[in-house]
């Protein structure tokens, strides 16, 4: 996985945590754990309301083959509300790099939403260059 600037990183936490939790208000309720065996199962789960479903259904994405994974994410990315697809987003990004990139690439072109299609992009670009030492005997200006 690609490592991301602590602050983009940080966003991205904070802002799948506020949209999850703003887009399953009222919808946490006593459920029973369901057997989420497949990956049709686990996006539907996803793209579902039941908060603790869908915590329970991430947990078994990761699970999945990487093929299937894939599969899901891409599907949820092109069916999901605005927190799935962010969600679908940051878990790209535990897929390969040569696997994520031009499907984050896609996203941080035609993504509706602009915070996600921001996220995306922000996700591959690349890490800024260090400036290189000055070279020679050079002091400080004062």
């Amino acid at each position: 996985m690609r490592k991301l600037a602590p602050t983009l990183t940080f966003l991205l936490s904070v802002s799948l945590a506020a949209t999850l939790a703003l887009s399953c208000a009222g919808t946490i309720v006593e459920s029973p754990d369901v057997k989420l065996e497949g990956p049709e199962q686990i996006k539907a789960a996803l793209k579902g309301d039941d908060f603790r479903k869908k915590n329970q259904a991430r947990e078994k994405l990761a699970t999945l083959d990487p093929a299937d994974r894939l599969a899901v994410l891409q599907a949820l990315l092109k069916e999901g509300d605005a927190p799935t697809r962010l969600m679908a987003v940051a878990e790209l990004l535990n897929l390969a790099p040569e696997v994520y990139t031009p499907i984050l690439a896609d996203v941080a072109t035609n993504d509706p939403d602009p915070e996600i299609r921001e996220f995306a992009a922000a996700a591959i670009e690349p890490p800024p260059a260090d400036e290189p030492e000055p070279e020679g005997d050079s002091a400080p200006v004062p």
